[in-house]
Formats: C-alpha cells, sequence, structure tokens
C-alpha cells in the first residue's frame, strides 16, 4: 500500500498546480532534508521509469527523496508522519466522513521550492483511497487505490 501512496503523491509532485498556495515547510527541515540528501549512498536510489527515488533518516525520520530520472533535478521529499501529525480539523473530519474507515500511510511531501502537501491513506473493505488534506483539515479523493 505505501508503494501506491507514495507513486500517487509524486504525481501530484509532477503535477506543480497541484501545489499552488501550499504552506511553505519550516526552512531548517527543508535544509535538513537537502544535506542529508548529499549523503545519501548511490546504492539508495532505486529507479522508477519516471523518477528516482533514495530512502534515508534525517532527524530519527524516514524520508524519501524523489528526483526526475530524466534530468536528476530535485522534485520533492516524502516524510511519513502520523494521522494525528496532519493538519488541525483533519481528525475531525475523516471522523464525519469516513467512519469506520482505517487510516494508514500519513505523509507530508515538500516540493523543492519548500511548499508542502499532505496525503493520507483510508480502508474499508474492498474500498481503499488516497486523499489529498488541506491545510485546513478538508479532506478530498486523490486517487482510488488497488486493493
Amino acid at each position: 500500500m505505501k508503494k501506491f501512496l507514495l507513486a500517487a503523491t509524486l504525481l501530484v509532485a509532477i503535477t506543480s498546480a497541484a501545489f499552488a498556495g501550499g504552506k511553505k515547510a519550516n526552512a531548517k527541515l527543508l535544509s535538513d532534508l537537502q544535506t542529508a540528501l548529499k549523503t545519501v549512498n548511490e546504492s539508495a536510489w532505486q529507479t522508477k521509469e519516471f523518477y528516482k527515488k533514495a530512502t534515508f533518516t534525517v532527524n530519527g525520520t524516514n524520508a524519501y527523496a524523489y528526483v526526475d530520472a530524466e534530468t536528476g533535478n530535485l522534485i520533492g521529499f516524502g516524510i511519513a508522519i502520523s494521522a494525528d501529525a496532519l493538519p488541525e480539523g483533519t481528525q475531525e473530519n475523516l471522523t464525519k466522513k469516513y467512519q469506520g474507515w482505517q487510516v494508514s500511510n500519513s505523509i507530508m511531501f515538500i516540493e523543492e521550492s519548500g511548499n508542502i502537501a499532505y496525503y493520507t491513506q483510508v480502508a474499508k473493505g474492498k474500498n481503499n483511497l488516497a486523499l489529498k488534506v488541506s491545510p485546513k483539515g478538508k479532506l478530498s479523493i486523490y486517487a482510488r487505490m488497488p486493493n
């Protein structure tokens, strides 16, 4: 499931319009991610069709870097977070709209420019959705995920 959510998030990162109006990341966090990325061993990179992904640790947290496979330009960083770390109002909206659904794979995506977006995944029975979370906690279906 994590692969699907991360792939969905990467697609959003490539589509810059999806980040319009996103909050700016903490400058220190972005700097820490960029510094940690410089130390990533070449063997940590996985090549996909349109991007390369590296997994590394920064400040004790797992992070992922995405670069354009063709140009080598940084697309952004993904950081796994707990559902409690999603923007204020998200938990209430999840309870109202997705009562009885299992919440998993919440992430914060930081674009190379510093804009951030949040995503989480919910599942119930055969239904599995990737949700985009607005800065105010509003939920929208980003993608229907295969089981």
